[in-house]
C-alpha cells in the first residue's frame, strides 16, 4: 500500500492530505522539492510511505519494513527521470534498478504514485513485480474503474 495522507507540517503539525501536498507545489519548478503548508505557509519536503507484505520488499530499515520516500512534484520527477533515461528506459523497468539504491526506489515509487493519481496505466512499470506480490492489482483496478 502507498500512504500519501499521513503528512504533518513540521511547524504547525497540521495533518496534510494528498491534495494539500499537491496544491502546495510550486508549478513548473523542477528545482523545488518542497510543498507549502496551507495553514502556516512553511515550505518543507513531503514524504510518503510504501508498505508491502512481500518477503522480498526492502524498506527504509531493511527487509519487510516500510519504505519512506520523498514526494516529488511532477516537474521534479520529470527532471530526475530525464536524467535517468538518458541511459535508456530499460533501467526504469528493471526490478534490480529500483532496489539498488534509495534514490532509484524513490523515483520509481513516485512514478507509480503519479500514474495512480492521474489514473494512467502503470502495469508496464511492474515487470517482475506480480510474481513476488510487490503490487497486486485490486479488482477495481482490473475492471478499469
Amino acid at each position: 500500500s502507498i500512504d500519501t495522507d499521513n503528512e504533518l507540517c513540521p511547524r504547525c503539525h497540521m495533518h496534510l492530505m494528498d491534495d494539500d501536498v499537491v496544491l502546495g507545489w510550486t508549478p513548473c519548478d523542477s528545482q523545488d522539492y518542497t510543498t507549502t503548508c496551507p495553514n502556516c505557509t512553511l515550505k518543507f519536503v513531503p514524504h510518503f510511505c510504501v508498505q508491502s507484505t512481500s518477503p522480498s520488499f526492502i524498506g527504509s530499515r531493511g527487509p519487510s519494513s516500510p519504505l519512506f520516500c520523498e514526494r516529488l512534484s511532477p516537474w521534479v520527477l520529470q527532471k530526475e527521470l530525464r536524467s535517468i533515461m538518458s541511459e535508456g528506459i530499460e533501467n526504469l523497468l528493471n526490478p534490480e534498478w529500483r532496489e539498488s539504491e534509495t534514490k532509484n526506489a524513490t523515483l520509481w515509487w513516485n512514478m507509480v504514485l503519479s500514474f495512480m493519481r492521474y489514473r494512467l496505466p502503470f502495469s508496464f512499470l511492474l515487470q517482475g513485480s506480480f510474481k513476488t506480490d510487490l503490487i497486486v492489482p485490486t479488482p477495481e483496478d482490473e475492471a478499469g474503474v
